[in-house]
């Protein structure tokens, strides 16, 4: 499971995520299905939306895994 898929559980579902983020729903689909990550400039915001249940540790990793690939 990606760190991205985890926070998404974890908040309550992509409209969730994408409600606390101020961002649409579709942006956070498409970091789910297209990218398998989050843009690096919401992981804090992401990390604190879980209450640090994903840490911003593993929302880096999806880029690491995710550059290895490529």
């Amino acid at each position: 499971m990606t760190a991205i898929q985890k926070a998404i559980e974890t908040v309550g579902g992509q409209t969730a995520l994408a409600e606390n983020l101020g961002v649409k729903q579709a942006h956070v689909w498409n970091w789910l299905w297209r990218n398998k990550r989050a843009p690096a400039k919401y992981i804090r915001q992401i990390s604190k939306a879980t209450n640090g249940s994903v840490s911003e540790s593993d929302l880096l990793r999806d880029h690491e895994q995710q550059a290895i690939k490529d």
